[in-house]
């Protein structure tokens, strides 16, 4: 048990560390709202990865792989979600500061003027986790590949519970290091370009979900 269970730290480590939709969202949302709002959408990612878990335990997950109707419209779901994620980032524009020596000042009036809820925030990273089918098709093979049928129920459920964690503590990780106030700053003078740039990430995240 202890063996498999250091192939699951292992195997999330890398799946959570490569970019995807989830790191995408955490890194747009906290650079442009802040680090509460950057916090608020890994918990969303977070509740999101229990949701996996719940399914892959009772077996689920197994139907929904097999069901090329079901896992056609989650695939469909996501990426029309995406698609409409990446649309957003493309409205962003530059800030309109009068000059650069007003630029702090302007953070926190953009900010300000920008703000979202934060139950938005929570629900954006929480439909785009479940949304995704690779994560549906990462803790299916997970769960059968490498955890054994002999193991207790508690145990995987244990399991489930790690992942969960460990996903909202890295994506809180990463939410508070790109909320450093030069990063802030840096971002309310050039933060348009990375909007677009994530805008382009998610775009073709969002092509390939369609394609694959």
């Amino acid at each position: 048990m202890l063996n498999e269970f250091i192939i699951l730290v292992i195997a999330q480590a890398f799946a959570v560390a490569s970019p995807g939709p989830d790191f995408a969202l955490v890194l747009k949302n906290t650079l442009r709202y802040g680090k509460a709002i950057g916090i608020t959408t890994a918990i969303g990612i977070g509740f999101g990865i229990a949701v996996h878990m719940t399914y892959t335990l009772l077996g689920v997950a197994v139907i929904v792989a097999n069901s090329p109707m079901i896992f056609q419209a989650i695939k469909i779901g996501g990426a029309l979600y995406l698609l409409w994620l990446a649309y957003l980032s493309f409205k962003s524009r530059p800030a309109k500061a009068s000059d650069s020596a007003n630029a702090e000042e302007q953070t926190t009036i953009r900010v300000s003027e920008e703000n979202i809820k934060v139950s938005k925030a929570f629900k954006q990273g929480f439909i785009v986790n479940v949304l995704n089918p690779k994560a549906t098709m990462f803790f299916l093979a997970l769960f059968t590949n490498i955890i054994s049928v002999e193991t207790p129920y508690w145990i995987q459920s244990f399991y489930g519970l790690y992942l969960v964690v460990y996903t909202m503590l890295w994506f809180t990780l990463i939410a508070w290091v790109f909320s450093r106030n030069l990063v802030r700053v840096w971002y309310q003078k050039q933060g348009h370009y990375i909007d677009w740039a994530m805008g382009v990430f998610l775009l073709l995240i969002a092509i390939r979900l369609l394609l694959n």
